[in-house]
């Protein structure tokens, strides 16, 4: 396979996250998300491009170009790091972004869980097999040894709660720059969003996915049980408790 070029990200297409610096931990970089294509799921990416869907606890796909991308981020992490969890330099936070709104991208549900299986079937496979472009010469410098991806490859997992479920952002509230004046009036917590369960739950200590302790915040979506229709808060937080009850524990090929 082609390696993977990024393609169509624009600053409108990039998210806040936070990142370690001498100062601890800040909003230090603007951090570009995945680009979902027919083209990105056929390519062997690079190890650093798989790393970055590890030690996440679900996927996050928008099928819109999203705006609010600084809100959306801080309002993650917040609510993330209130878990008690502790921030390393491998990368881990509540979710990877994955832009899937250009015209070829997968949109529909079937189609994204499709690709969200292909996503995960591939970080898997490459969590044992590696392609000869990953193999990279020993660091000579600190500046080599901080970007050498092979070096600490066995500390990116994918995690159980990342192949079992899914959050998709499909309906873009119509807000105006700048959204920070919208927090007062709980945005983005109240974004409409859709919580997918893949099936794929044999890693979960928890056994499948149950949706009963939702039943009451969201709804039903086409008659799919495996599919719905709620809150971004709601359904940050019911990854969070399922991941929760889990623990760290991740999928093994």
């Amino acid at each position: 396979m082609e390696e993977l070029v990024a393609e169509g990200l624009t600053e409108e297409s990039q998210l806040a996250h936070w990142e370690w610096d001498n100062k601890g931990w800040q909003p230090a970089k603007i951090v570009q998300h995945f680009q979902l294509t027919p083209d990105t799921l056929q390519t062997w990416w690079s190890l650093k491009d798989v790393h970055e869907f590890c030690l996440k606890q679900c996927a996050i796909y928008a099928t819109a170009d999203i705006l609010f991308h600084r809100e959306l981020g801080e309002y993650l992490w917040g609510k993330w790091f209130q878990q008690g969890v502790t921030p390393c330099r491998f990368g881990n936070f509540f979710a990877r972004f994955v832009g899937s709104y250009k015209p070829e991208s997968p949109h529909t549900v079937p189609e994204l869980l499709n690709a969200h299986r292909r996503i995960c079937a591939q970080v898997l496979l490459r969590q044992v097999t590696f392609a000869a472009q990953d193999y990279q010469p020993p660091p000579q410098t600190l500046a080599d040894r901080l970007d050498n991806v092979y070096e600490d490859h066995e500390n990116y997992k994918l995690e159980a709660t990342f192949h079992a479920v899914f959050i998709i952002v499909d309906t873009i509230p119509s807000l105006s720059p700048p959204y920070s004046r919208y927090r007062d009036q709980g945005f983005p917590a109240t974004i409409p969003v859709l919580l997918v369960r893949t099936g794929e739950h044999h890693d979960l200590k928890t056994g499948p996915v149950d949706f009963a302790s939702i039943a009451d915040k969201s709804e039903l979506v086409d008659g799919n049980d495996d599919v719905r229709r709620l809150t971004l808060g709601d359904a940050v937080d019911f990854v969070l408790d399922l991941h929760g009850r889990n623990g760290d524990g991740s999928p093994s090929y």
